[in-house]
């Protein structure tokens, strides 16, 4: 599943258009991009996971809310347009 859903993670980030984008949203973006699978919050964290370790996102934890907001790196965004195309 983890394979299948990090492109999907790529995706959703790609069009934020560099935005920060809230763990939570994050994780809706990326399951209504798996459609019609139904992954799990726990296989879409693991892939998520999977993808800053690939060093394709970067996140940062707000110190007010304690929630992490991802974008992609540089090779996140070379890997997302490769993805889109």
């Amino acid at each position: 599943m983890r394979n299948f859903l990090k492109p999907k993670v790529l995706l959703a980030l790609n069009a934020a258009d560099g935005v920060p984008f809230p763990a939570s949203a994050l994780a809706q973006a990326v399951k209504q991009l798996a459609r019609p699978g139904q992954p799990t919050s726990a296989d879409v964290a693991d892939a998520i996971r999977a993808c800053e370790e690939d060093g394709f996102i970067s996140g940062v934890t707000d110190t007010l809310t304690n929630e992490v907001s991802w974008t992609l790196t540089e090779k996140g965004v070379h890997k997302a347009r490769q993805i889109a195309k």
